[in-house]
């Protein structure tokens, strides 16, 4: 079969319901349909038919596939044992992930994030997008220390990273980090920033209709203050709502609502929340329909984003796009990223979140000055084009290939 007939597949590891990761994966699809000038074959591969994805329209290849425990772990032995790499010809031994590629013409993978798959992988070429490196720098989070999934994640990084062809991440402090705990060369890192989700980048005319179902399902009221995140502890939201407390002792009424998937701890804040006697100001949601979220957004007076893990996340950039001013917690490295675009706080203090957002609700200039910059950073990030690092490392793996190809 002829080198040009090669394909690479797109791997989505994760549900819609984890975010960052899932709306990753979207971006990806969105740049790739403008970008590949080179007409390379891409194809998907997911390992749960829970995506609520409609890739037919778009015209991609679609595999399912996914490896039961125990294939799983004969996958890892092979390249972590050396008495099975010497036994692996035998059939119970098989790579059945690597097979499975070979079978479908695949000869590089991308994978959108940390996934357990790129430990299986010992011919097949791959590389990766790592947003943070939370599981080695914040080790005083219990979600993090005692959640096996994040202890998954420092495993995948100790062996996949360093045989990465490439590894994308979004600020320069990660890349550095990336380098320092995990031993890769930093000419194999690249820089990819965050753009907003796709259902805000494509937002570009209100739907009345669709804007009233949102207020009347969700008892929005008319002005508040939005923060999108998963329910977790390092993002931070019992914090926000102290300064929410204190907002109301000062006879500054402010309502806020959050919305985000919750892995159990959203009671907690719930039960926070009465004891703070702000029942009537918040409202948490679960996890919205990507077409509500817009109108959530659309509706608020202001973006709060306290989280204490980053230095970035997606809602920013989201709240450029919707003309929101923006308040983020002033973490290493974020300054490089959002620069003068957005107002910085100090996340553990709530006095402080609560006099920025005072001060941005009453000083008009002030809001129309960090919605004005948050506009010209967003335009700046997408002349930038960035993502051609994505084409960069493709065509430079196959420019190599090329080289054991004879056939033209």
């Amino acid at each position: 079969m002829k080198f040009e007939e090669k394909k690479v597949a797109i791997f989505i590891d994760s549900s819609k319901k984890s975010g960052g990761a899932y709306q990753e994966f979207l971006y990806t699809l969105k740049n790739i349909k403008k970008g590949n000038k080179h007409k390379i074959k891409f194809v998907i591969i997911a390992t749960s038919k829970n995506l609520d994805l409609e890739l037919e329209k778009e015209n991609y290849e679609l595999y399912y596939f996914s490896l039961n425990s125990l294939s799983r772990y004969v996958a890892f032995l092979r390249n972590d044992s050396q008495f099975v790499r010497a036994i692996k010809k035998f059939y119970f031994f098989e790579n059945k992930f690597e097979k499975f590629l070979k079978s479908k013409n695949i000869d590089l993978v991308y994978f959108v994030g940390p996934s357990q798959y790129s430990l299986y992988l010992e011919d097949t070429k791959f590389f990766i997008t790592v947003p943070d490196v939370s599981v080695r720098e914040n080790l005083e989070f219990p979600e993090i220390v005692d959640n096996s999934e994040f202890s998954r994640k420092d495993i995948i990084f100790k062996k996949s990273l360093p045989r990465a062809l490439g590894v994308i991440t979004n600020s320069e402090i990660i890349k550095e980090r990336i380098s320092f705990f995990y031993n890769v060369l930093k000419e194999r890192i690249f820089l990819v920033s965050h753009q907003p989700s796709s259902s805000i980048d494509e937002f570009d005319k209100i739907d009345l209709t669709l804007q009233k179902e949102v207020r009347e399902k969700f008892k929005l009221p008319e002005n508040y203050i939005f923060y999108p995140s998963m329910y977790l502890p390092h993002k931070n939201h019992r914090t926000l709502i102290k300064a929410l407390s204190i907002l109301k002792q000062n006879n500054q009424n402010m309502k806020l609502v959050c919305c985000g998937n919750d892995i159990g701890y959203l009671q907690g804040l719930k039960d926070f929340t009465k004891k703070k006697n702000l029942e009537s100001e918040i409202i948490f949601l679960n996890f919205v329909k990507d077409e509500y979220l817009p109108y959530l957004y659309l509706d608020s007076s202001i973006l709060v984003m306290p989280s204490l893990i980053g230095p970035t996340n997606i809602p920013p950039w989201e709240a450029f796009k919707m003309k929101k001013p923006v308040i983020y917690s002033n973490l290493k490295g974020i300054k490089d990223v959002l620069g003068d675009a957005v107002f910085y706080v100090d996340p553990i203090n709530p006095n402080e979140i609560a006099n920025s957002i005072s001060k941005i609700i009453r000083d008009t200039k002030l809001k129309e000055d960090l919605v004005k910059k948050g506009s010209i950073k967003l335009v700046e990030n997408i002349k930038r084009n960035d993502f051609s690092i994505f084409f960069q490392i493709i065509k430079e793996y196959r420019t190599i290939q090329k080289l054991w190809n004879f056939d033209n």
